[in-house]
Parts: C-alpha cells; structure tokens; sequence
C-alpha cells in the first residue's frame, strides 16, 4: 500500500516529537513541558485525518466525472461498426436500413445500456460521455451522428430516424448546423419512403433554408418527389422520375403569403391556399387556411424529444 508523502512527513513529526516526549520524561521533565508535547502530538494527528478525508473527497469527486466506457458485445460492435461506416458515407438510406432490419437489437442495446446516459461511439468505443465527433442515440430507432459538446449536438450533425408504416418504411432526417442542441444556420429535413410507397404518394420531401432555434427562417425550398409507374422515382436518378419545388418565404416557422398564393375553396368547400410551383402550372402547394398559421417548417428531429 503506498502511504502518501503528506502523511509519511508528518507521521515522521509525530515519532520525534514521542521520542522527545520519552527523553524528558526521563530527565523528570516539568507536567507542564509534556502536556504541551502531547497537545502538539494530538494536533498533527488531527491535521493527517483532516487531509486523508480531503483528498478522499476529491478522489471520489475525480473518479464521479471520469468518462467510462460501455461494455459491448460482439453482435453491438458489429452493427455500430456497420451503422457509423453508413452515416459516414452519408448513405442515410442505407443507415436506415441498418436500424430497421435490426430492430430488436437496437432496442436490447438502448434499453439496456444507453437508455439512462448519454453515450457517444466514437467509431471503436462507446463512452458514457457526448463530447467529440461521434454517433449518439436519442432512441432506439434515432441516432445524430456529428460533433457533439457537453452532451448536445455542436456543429455539423445529422439526425437519422428510422420508421416503419402501413404505408411503407422511410426515414426523417435533419441535417445541418446545430448550436447547443438546436438547428441554426443553413440546413435541410425532410423524409424519404425507401419501400413501399407507389402511386401518387410523395416518396420523398425535402425542405431547405436557414434555421434558426429550429424553425425555418427567410426564403425556403421545399421539394416533393413521387414514383411514376412509367419514368421510375427521382429526376436525378436513373430511370428519372418526377420533382417539383415551391420557393416560399417563412418567419419563425410560419409561412408568409405573397402575391403568387391563391385564396381557393377545396371540392369539399374548406377555405385553402395554393402556391404554384416553380416550374409548371399544373403543380399546386395547398394549404388550408387554418393551417396557414401553424410553425410547419421546422428541424423534424429535434434534440432530447
């Protein structure tokens, strides 16, 4: 057992002052002389216990803040491995993928291990504390993967939540810079229905702009894509499919009608907006009226919800 030097010295005054104490006693010292000894024995002694639970106090404090890391096993490794190569590579899809089809095990990893801290993987480790570059879990299902600080997202991060619904499986997404948890800057969300969705459904959706506490601020995009049984699913894929954009101005999340909306009535008689798109005539943004007051455009997967 290592005896700290502190304690050593002072241990040292105390066998001098005992053997100082023995000399006088035997030269038939005054009362007086050798009360004040041991009162100078008692003093030091008081002093060494003082410092012993000082610096007991202080490893204790170290030892609550020190970072741990979360014990994986095999199968954890592997699927974090595989899920961060996929956010790295920005292949959302693909990270998407990952989450779904393994659900169950996502589920047993974040009940079981994360649901109670923040734990970041840093591509090798996890660790129980989110500062860094890394992939952080919010759910089962919801991982950010970016630069973190004091627990929140902090810089450039993308948030990646994976669904599955009657009507397809598809992934929300948020990506952008973030300040202390919260969107801020240039950024995008939207969704994308990787399976499923056939028809008229918009599969994939866009919005893109500023943010600004996490709602959308100053002119916005906002593009919706669709599946065409004849021309595939998008205009930049092969086999091409069918876009359209609508620009549109927006404060704190709200739109903010100009000219170009058109008060309407819809076939069943509710009062509506329509915005036509960019390119074409035949593309109209609807909106009812009631709605049109509503803070829709905003970061789709906030921080902590």
């Amino acid at each position: 057992m290592k005896i700290p030097l502190r304690a050593a010295g002072a241990a040292a005054v105390i066998v001098v002052l005992l053997l100082v104490v023995g000399i006088l006693g035997n030269v038939r010292i005054s009362g007086y002389l050798r009360a004040s000894m041991e009162e100078s024995i008692h003093q030091v002694e008081s002093e060494i216990a003082s410092k012993e639970v000082q610096e007991s106090i202080e490893e204790s404090k170290i030892e609550e803040t020190a970072v741990h890391e979360i014990t994986l096993t095999y199968t954890e490794e592997q699927l974090l491995k595989l899920l961060e190569e996929k956010l790295r590579a920005n292949d959302l899809e693909g990270a998407a993928r990952v989450l779904n089809e393994n659900e169950s095990a996502f589920q047993d990893l974040f009940f079981g291990k994360l649901a109670d801290e923040i734990c970041l993987y840093d591509g090798s480790v996890m660790k129980d504390e989110a500062d860094g570059f890394g992939l952080v879990f919010q759910r089962a299902g919801t991982v950010f993967y970016g630069t973190f600080k004091d627990g929140k997202p902090s810089g450039q991060c993308v948030a990646l939540q994976a669904i599955t619904l009657d009507e397809g499986v598809r992934y929300d997404y948020s990506d952008g810079t973030w300040v202390d948890g919260v969107m801020e800057g240039p950024g995008e969300c939207g969704y994308d229905y990787y399976e499923g969705v056939t028809g008229d459904g918009a599969k994939k959706t866009v919005k893109k702009g500023t943010f600004s506490n996490d709602l959308m601020e100053g002119e916005i995009t906002y593009t919706s894509s669709r599946q065409t049984p004849e021309r595939g699913t998008f205009p930049d894929d092969s086999g091409s499919g069918e876009s359209t954009t609508w620009t549109m101005t927006v404060e704190k999340g709200v739109i903010v009608p100009d000219a170009r909306w058109i008060s309407d009535t819809s076939d069943d008689g509710t009062p509506v907006f329509r915005l036509m798109a960019d390119t074409d005539d035949g593309h109209a943004y609807v909106v009812e009226a009631d709605a049109m007051k509503e803070a829709r455009w905003k970061n789709m997967i906030e921080w902590g919800e």
